[in-house]
């Protein structure tokens, strides 16, 4: 685990803390679970529910409606970042266009300080695909502003390089949320956001126990595969609890994620990133504009220092439990309304 620290550029105490922070907050996990179960009408979920489907909403956007809905959602927290995005629509560094042939997913290319980042996606009109422009202009936007770092300071660390992406993504989710009336397409878009963020947030510091438990299993010994299966179900219990069965077979669940062989310890970066833009939301919810300089300068720095010293900059101790728990209040936030719409 040392080894990918340094690579991160991060201390072990600061991602123990954060990891801790998961921990204490499996009970909102829990909530969300139970709830979901009275609403697929079951006694309990079983594994593989927890992503399914609620209701069917359509909610069409044409792509011209969604650089709107995104220029205005940056430029309620700056108009500095909405100019920067909307260059991209302008001046056609966005393909868009689905067509035959076309890669699928949905990139975006930050190439040296001295040429601007272009996006790759497939747009087809959908809610979802709103939120994943959004999504890949926090990149351009943070690919931008680090264009004042030198080459070699010119990529962020792993563990802050989705901070701008999920930042532009949860100021449109949350316009798009209040465009919406009918509460089940509102418990329907939170649900989505929830589900996307359990599985970043949590599921990934499940995986990163795992690698933990196994290794410190092989210190003192060769393991079989119904060791490591046994390791791998004691890391999952504690997310579930009692609110999801771990089925049949799903001791075989580690056997299919490639991270643990071909880059030991990289899970927890995606637990951090995510949980890291939650609490700067939060933080911003909590400060309005006041907080918008801030995050430019954090945007700006680029790979420059490393994260600590990025957010210590900005007055952010990321080694502090109570950091942490701020974004774990926005997660709150997201489960409490849901459980109302729920009702």
């Amino acid at each position: 685990m040392a080894q990918r620290h340094l690579s991160n550029e991060i201390d072990a105490a600061s991602v123990h803390a954060m990891m801790a922070a998961v921990e204490r907050n499996y009970t909102l996990a829990h909530r969300y679970f139970k709830m979901k179960a009275r609403l697929l009408n079951l006694p309990k979920l079983e594994l593989f529910d927890q992503y399914a489907p609620l209701f069917e909403v359509k909610e069409t956007y044409s792509y011209t409606q969604s650089q709107e809905v995104i220029l205005q959602a940056l430029n309620r927290f700056s108009p500095e970042f909405a100019r920067i995005a909307g260059r991209f629509f302008t001046e056609n560094w966005i393909d868009a266009d689905p067509r035959s042939g076309k890669r699928g997913g949905a990139f975006c290319a930050g190439i040296a300080p001295s040429v601007h980042p272009f996006v790759l996606c497939s747009y087809n009109d959908d809610m979802r695909d709103v939120m994943t422009v959004a999504h890949e202009l926090g990149h351009g936007i943070h690919f931008y502003l680090s264009g004042k770092q030198t080459l070699l300071n010119f990529y962020m660390s792993l563990p802050v390089a989705e901070t701008a992406s999920v930042f532009s993504e949860m100021l449109v989710f949350d316009d798009l949320l209040a465009r919406l009336t009918d509460p089940r397409k509102r418990l329907a878009l939170i649900c989505g956001k929830l589900e996307d963020s359990f599985a970043t947030v949590f599921r990934q510091t499940v995986l990163t126990r795992f690698e933990e438990g196994a290794y410190a299993a092989r210190a003192k010994g060769r393991l079989n595969a119904e060791q490591i299966g046994s390791i791998w179900l004691a890391a999952n219990a504690p997310y579930y609890g009692d609110s999801v069965n771990l089925t049949q077979g799903y001791e075989w669940g580690w056997s299919y994620i490639p991270h643990f062989i071909n880059t030991p310890f990289y899970c927890y970066a995606y637990s951090f990133g995510e949980l890291l833009v939650l609490a700067l939301y939060g933080k911003y919810r909590r400060e309005g504009a006041a907080f918008a300089p801030q995050y430019r300068a954090l945007l700006e720095s680029g790979g420059g220092m490393s994260p600590k010293d990025q957010m210590a900059a900005i007055g952010i101790d990321i080694s502090a439990p109570a950091f942490w728990q701020v974004g774990f209040d926005e997660l709150e936030r997201l489960v409490t309304e849901a459980e109302r719409l729920a009702g």
